[in-house]
């Protein structure tokens, strides 16, 4: 038996941790751009709720500066005289209540426009919950394939060092046994 029968073979190990290395590298750059994907689409939602946020609040200081100057108007007439004050009630109310039309069709614009960001955010979380599940298989598959790795590993190296140290053994007890004996037998051989 040789020594080169006891040293581990270097190109057998390196060959299996190439894909594992692979598939680390590929885990990293797939964090990475689920990392930059997701703070691209909370960047988007934000403007765009902060646009419409803006929009509303234009709106609404709009809705306040034309119902007071209605009810202004409306409060002057009654002091104007009788005969116009009543064709000038009529076209302010047809105005105040166009305007209100048209306050209500922004507003519900406005809310069709929320509700389709929540469901985009509600889509776009779908879609990061299917990639972190996806990337915690592979992390998952690849500790597996580690674990196994090093297991193979251990056993190996258990076995080389089991017979290692059984032929050690045997290479120190022959020789003694055999002196020991050789000894006793001269022992009583010449002294008995």
């Amino acid at each position: 038996m040789s020594w080169q029968a006891d040293k581990p073979n270097q190109e057998s190990t390196s060959n299996p941790n190439e894909p594992l290395t692979q598939q680390l590298t590929q885990l990293n750059q797939t964090l990475t751009e689920l990392r930059n994907y997701q703070g691209t689409q909370i960047q988007l939602q934000s403007t765009a709720k902060t646009s419409l946020d803006q929009q509303l609040h234009q709106i609404e200081q709009t809705a306040r500066q034309v119902n007071q100057e209605f009810q202004m108007t409306l409060n002057n007439l009654d002091s104007n005289n009788a005969s116009s004050q009543a064709q000038l009630k009529q076209t302010l109310q047809n105005a105040y209540a166009v305007f209100q039309k048209q306050t209500n069709l922004i507003s519900q614009q406005n809310l069709t426009a929320l509700k389709q960001i929540q469901t985009e955010q509600g889509q776009n979380n779908q879609r990061l919950s299917q990639l972190s599940d996806q990337v915690n298989q592979t992390i998952q598959e690849t500790m597996d394939q580690v674990a196994d790795q090093v297991d193979q590993q251990l056993q190996a190296t258990k076995k080389r060092f089991s017979w290692y140290e059984i032929k050690n053994y045997l290479l120190a007890v022959i020789p003694t046994g055999i002196l020991t004996g050789l000894v006793f037998w001269l022992l009583t051989r010449y002294f008995s």
